[in-house]
């Protein structure tokens, strides 16, 4: 439900079987009480309201987080196998190309920034789709098993996936913004999960097996 602070801003109130009751500032500045649904709506824009101070502050370091974010436009940069590309941009379908060294993002004029990064991502799905099927290939030669049937997914929180029983990866589109060797090192790691659900110590020797620079690669997926 829709509510207001004292101070005359929208919250968005949810009450139900939570186990505390919770203030959170999203991304884009709104705020959320998530409260038990004992606590009631007075009570829990009485504790939101107590913490005004505290969603001002967190709402100002919101707003500049967002200042400092690419928007994809010229004057940027794009990154793709661990090199910044210029952007540019030219007036068409959702599309992207590499050309003389810059990254071409094909947008309709007036385009915001949800249709720019749809754009880059058709080249990051391209660029994919060329350099995994090799990499596959060696790595369920060197793992012994069945070359998997496998996606491109556009994952915010994780570099891929793997479904054992079903004999499946998935791959983030975002590997294609870093350095080669994380694309390898990913393709090497979920392709072991085929042999070895976990994360175990089995795992791990299974996969130094066929990729010993592991450490390296996890260093330089998390720069």
């Amino acid at each position: 439900m829709q509510k207001r602070l004292a101070d005359g801003q929208a919250v968005t109130l949810r009450l139900g079987s939570y186990k505390t009751l919770r203030l959170t500032v999203r991304p884009d500045g709104s705020v959320l009480i998530s409260a038990p649904q004992r606590v009631g709506v007075r009570a829990a824009l009485a504790f939101a309201n107590e913490r005004l101070g505290w969603i001002t502050a967190r709402q100002a370091e919101m707003a500049a987080r967002a200042a400092l974010r690419p928007q994809l436009l010229p004057g940027e940069t794009a990154p793709l196998w661990g090199r910044g590309y210029a952007i540019a941009l030219e007036p068409g379908r959702c599309g992207a190309r590499l050309e003389g060294g810059r990254i071409v993002l094909s947008v309709p004029e007036g385009a915001d920034f949800a249709a720019r990064r749809a754009a880059l991502l058709t080249l990051y799905r391209a660029e994919l789709g060329r350099a995994i099927p090799p990499l596959i290939k060696k790595y369920a030669a060197a793992l012994g098993v069945e070359p998997p049937a496998w996606q491109l997914r556009d994952m915010r929180t994780r570099h891929g996936s793997c479904t054992p029983a079903r004999g499946t990866v998935r791959f983030a589109l975002s590997l294609a913004a870093r350095p080669g060797e994380c694309l390898e090192y990913v393709v090497a790691h979920e392709l072991a999960h085929l042999r070895v659900p976990g994360h175990g110590a089995d795992f791990h020797a299974l996969l130094r097996s066929v990729y010993p620079d592991e450490e390296a690669a996890v260093r330089l997926l998390k720069a």
